[in-house]
């Protein structure tokens, strides 16, 4: 399946979507679709979930031909008005990229909360569930209070920030507000987690260090050392 970036101007995601849905054959993608993520707001000291767009101005379109999308694309009035005036440019993603989006944000397009869970109340280490265990190589900070982790990953050649919300131990059984709607925070049925080590340096600052990965098997855990390099805020 190849994959396109569709860059538009912030806030015309959805707009261009529909467009697109409303002009182009069905034959010629397979889907058009804005990649959300899940952020919790944290208002009044209460978890606030709701999706906003993971990239801004970016919409993506997958197909399975191989003729090079734009030169269709571009045979279609709407759209080709749209890149003649500079509202729309297209790039096609590298499989890697692709493969790494598709994993993030799963069949529904919505890159997910991680939850964050420490393994008691004095512990340095924390149970990673969710997206940000594949982007704990590229934290630059976790901000506790605020349930944001701020991520950067490189992406279609460029380095690219990949803010994640998050949800922690204290959380878990407290009511929250999801897309307005009142739901319990817990954590995922997940058959693996990450173990996160957080301390702080000498000069106050948190660092970061992946200690190892947990199998979650029906008989118990078999867990499996993957030392890596420490990241610092």
């Amino acid at each position: 399946m190849l994959w396109y970036k569709l860059k538009t101007w912030y806030g015309g995601e959805e707009a261009l979507v529909k467009e697109i849905r409303r002009t182009v054959p069905p034959y010629l993608y397979h889907d058009v679709f804005v990649i959300y993520n899940e952020r919790n707001l944290r208002r009044q000291q209460r978890n606030v979930i709701e999706p906003e767009p993971l990239f801004k101005g970016c919409v993506f379109l997958t197909c399975g031909g191989t003729e090079p999308l734009f030169r269709r694309l571009d045979k279609v009035p709407a759209i080709s008005r749209l890149i003649a005036a500079g509202y729309l440019s297209m790039l096609p993603l590298m499989e890697q990229d692709a493969r790494f989006l598709e994993t993030i944000s799963g069949q529904d397009h919505i890159v997910h909360i991680s939850y964050l869970l420490r393994e008691s109340a004095e512990s340095v280490y924390c149970r990673v569930y969710g997206p940000l265990e594949y982007l704990l190589d590229g934290i630059e900070k976790i901000r506790f209070s605020s349930r944001f982790a701020k991520t950067h990953k490189y992406l279609w050649g460029e380095d690219t920030v990949i803010p994640l919300g998050l949800l922690l131990d204290v959380d878990v059984g407290e009511r929250a507000l999801y897309n307005g709607a009142e739901i319990v925070a817990e954590p995922p049925a997940a058959d693996h987690y990450t173990v996160l080590e957080v301390r702080k340096d000498g000069t106050g600052k948190n660092t970061y260090r992946v200690c190892e990965t947990v199998t979650v098997l029906p008989q118990g855990e078999v867990t499996g050392q993957t030392e890596k390099v420490h990241m610092a805020l």
